[in-house]
């Protein structure tokens, strides 16, 4: 129970806020060591408290934080529903983990241990990243988010390449513990070349994209908006001033696209000519096109109208060109997965929840790009999507206030590091109160801004073209992992009973 501790520590820590990133290489290795020679069953249960301890210092935090901002909840429902959310998406694959490491340790040869431990690791990643509504959240790879050198390889198998890799050394660590070096040997020798192999991949595309080339100026406004405001109309006109305000600033500048957060305005965009006359008055006659984040409604059917979450760009003259309905909506935040939870809060007893857009959208000018909204941006096949369709680079819009001043904020920033290796395009992200970035298409973090101030900044974002292999076959790794976490898992011989 010890090492199933230290095990959940250790993989909670490499994410911020403590941010130990290396400790991905090791953080499988004492579960490894926990389960060897038990039954499945106490495997699972040793499993099951390592995730709950990477949860709970992970993410139980920060969606406790959310959960009392959004939901207006007190501090013990707030955890209790944030210690649920643990439960799910990290407690119950890490149970399944622990009772496959059981039999996978079982196998012959620590090279296949090695690779199976891996792989199951990784299979359980796909499988929480796709399952019920998908929360492909602190991936075991993402702890890399801020080492360019160790994530190139996502370019070739997305994030869950990078998590294999760190799983596979995690493993060879814990045979090590196991059976000690010389019968461990060959598989320290398997996990090493697949690290030096993802290392001087990383080094040799490292080396090739620098970032530079075709680039355009955008700017990034940063309102600082306080969450309070976004449901109550006396402070409509202060929110779109505070915007306004801002992107002053950087107008002298002559950006070619300006680009504010989700709901920068929290009411109605069309038909608004109130808000259409601000607009031209705040771009004048030869202005830039403004991307914003405002509702929109639509009419289904006589009686009834459903209301999405959009991402506008509107043109100088403030009349909206184009606009896209995010497509992956935030569970309990945005619709309702289950019915009423009692206690929680519900805000859809009353039609009004928002309704999922169904066509991926790229906007024009001033070249072509792809918009991901909010947490869109943990999804790696709505970015593969974009640009193969042809965005030159991606934008991420989001309203991460309900944080407050969370390791979420950081989390989200390091999901969207690797849209942009998967792709090989930047990501300009634009938030309410931070964290506002840039990320060029090597993955390196070009530029990113101080949270909770109301400024605005002008990054040169670089223009791409062409397809990654990431791009044309997906999630290949991930699946591979899980026909050979599946083979390890049924080879495995079943445990000799004691005379």
């Amino acid at each position: 129970m010890a090492l199933a501790v230290v095990a959940g520590a250790l993989h909670g820590c490499c994410f911020p806020p403590v941010g130990a990133w290396l400790l991905a290489f090791v953080a499988v290795a004492p579960l490894v060591v926990a389960v060897r020679g038990v039954r499945g069953r106490t495997g699972a249960m040793l499993g099951w408290l390592a995730g709950t301890v990477a949860a709970s210092i992970a993410t139980t935090p920060w969606i406790a934080a959310a959960t009392r901002q959004y939901f207006d909840q007190g501090a013990v429902s707030a955890v209790l529903f944030a210690s649920l959310v643990g439960q799910v998406f990290h407690a119950l694959p890490s149970a399944v983990f622990g009772a496959a490491l059981v039999r996978i340790g079982r196998l012959s040869g620590a090279s296949m241990r090695v690779l199976g431990a891996a792989s199951c690791w990784t299979a359980l990643e796909l499988v929480r990243s796709r399952a019920l509504t998908g929360a492909p959240w602190d991936l075991l790879g993402h702890a890399l988010y801020a080492q360019p050198l160790w994530i190139q390889g996502a370019d070739l198998g997305g994030v869950f390449l990078v998590s294999f890799m760190c799983a596979a050394a995690g493993a060879a660590f814990g045979e090590v513990w196991c059976v000690g070096w010389r019968s461990a040997r060959a598989g320290v020798v398997t996990a090493a070349v697949l690290v030096a192999s993802l290392g001087v991949y990383g080094g040799v595309r490292l080396a090739t994209e620098d970032d530079a080339g075709e680039r355009i100026a955008v700017a990034l406004v940063q309102g600082n908006v306080p969450n309070a405001w976004r449901a109550d109309p006396a402070h409509a006109d202060a929110a779109l001033d505070a915007f306004a305000e801002a992107t002053r600033r950087v107008l002298p500048q002559r950006p070619a696209l300006v680009v504010w957060p989700e709901n920068a305005v929290s009411f109605v965009l069309e038909p608004s000519s109130h808000i259409r006359d601000a607009l031209a008055a705040l771009l004048g006659p030869d202005g830039p096109p403004l991307l914003l984040g405002a509702p929109r409604f639509a009419q289904s059917e006589p009686g009834r109208v459903q209301f999405f979450n959009s991402a506008w760009l509107v043109g100088a003259d403030g009349v909206s060109q184009a606009v896209y309905d995010k497509r992956r909506l935030v569970p309990f935040a945005e619709y309702a997965p289950v019915p009423r939870v009692p206690g929680l809060g519900w805000r859809f007893d009353a039609p009004g929840d928002y309704t999922p857009g169904t066509v991926p959208v790229i906007f024009p000018t001033p070249a072509p790009f792809g918009v991901l909204i909010c947490y869109e941006a943990i999804y790696p096949r709505l970015a593969r999507d974009l640009a193969a369709r042809g965005a030159r680079f991606l934008v991420n819009v989001s309203n991460d206030a309900w944080f407050g001043t969370s390791a979420g904020l950081e989390q989200h920033l390091a999901t969207t590091v690797f849209r942009s290796v998967e792709t090989r395009r930047a990501l300009a992200r634009a938030t309410n109160t931070g964290v506002t970035a840039l990320i060029g298409p090597s993955g390196r973090i070009r530029a990113r801004f101080p949270p909770d101030e109301r400024d605005a900044w002008v990054v040169d974002v670089p223009l791409r073209d062409g397809a990654t292999p990431y791009m044309r076959f997906g999630d290949v790794v991930g699946v591979l992992a899980l026909i050979a976490a599946l083979a390890a898992v049924g080879f495995a011989p079943p445990l000799r009973q004691k005379a």
